[in-house]
């Protein structure tokens, strides 16, 4: 009785063209609902459709990810990309739609891909990440904006590794499976040479690491006090910022 009820008022609701009755309404008839709602593919995608064109935020969301995987509608990663823009446009805390339009930025798949997008996306949901996905593509996306911004080299004051230690360091602590892999990978290669004159490290030797962001390693004491001054204290002193464009603009 109580869900009949509930089912007349989302019906009465949704018949006005109240956005999040049409959302709710979709997502029912997805599943359908025992004996109250029959389960319609057909009558799901026309209500989502209908939402999203009226402006509503999480069913343009929803779209974009049913148009990348082809649940529901025919692939078509324009469409879905487009409909992430619209979402992300009408409510810029959208983390799915920010993530969607960071992958879209980083894995090429726009005709004009930004390393800086795609890392201020992915950003947005990195910041929140549970599950470390979201972290992992923005690590790579930090570096290689790093990449872009100076010819492939790595130069003081510029450098996204500190910031791409401290993020993996924060992915291993949420238990994200491929993290400490990960971190013992980048230690076993920054350990084998001085970051700041790459002097290499004989058999057996160990450089000693920055105290700080534990990223970068040194020959002597000489060269960590030269890359300090060379801008690394730059670099070491924004690696644990959340928010790409305070990382960025950081001093």
């Amino acid at each position: 009785k109580q869900a009949q009820t509930g089912l007349e008022w989302l019906k009465k609701a949704a018949a006005q063209d109240y956005p999040p009755a049409l959302f709710e309404l979709s997502t029912l008839h997805l599943d359908g609902l025992k004996s109250l709602l029959r389960m319609s593919q057909e009558k799901a995608n026309e209500l989502l459709l209908k939402a999203a064109n009226l402006g509503y935020a999480l069913a343009n969301t929803k779209l974009a990810a049913n148009y990348l995987q082809g649940d529901g509608f025919e692939k078509n990663p324009d469409e879905a990309y487009f409909r992430a823009s619209v979402a992300f446009a009408l409510d810029s805390t959208d983390e799915q739609a920010a993530f969607m339009l960071g992958c879209f930025h980083y894995e090429k798949a726009v005709p004009e891909p930004s390393p800086y997008l795609a890392c201020y996306y992915l950003n947005i949901k990195a910041s929140k990440d549970t599950d470390g996905v979201a972290s992992f593509f923005y690590i790579k996306s930090l570096l290689r904006l790093a990449e872009h911004l100076h010819d492939g080299n790595i130069v003081n004051g510029y450098n996204a590794m500190p910031a791409a230690f401290f993020w993996i360091r924060k992915l291993r602590d949420i238990g994200y499976e491929d993290a400490m892999g990960a971190l013992e990978g980048l230690e076993s290669r920054g350990q084998k040479s001085c970051a700041n004159c790459s002097k290499r490290a004989e058999t057996g030797e160990k450089y000693k690491h920055c105290s700080k962001c534990r990223a970068q390693w040194y020959c002597s004491k000489e060269c960590q006090v030269e890359a300090w001054r060379a801008g690394h204290k730059q670099d070491c002193k924004r690696a644990a910022i959340l928010n790409f464009e305070d990382y960025l603009n950081a001093e």
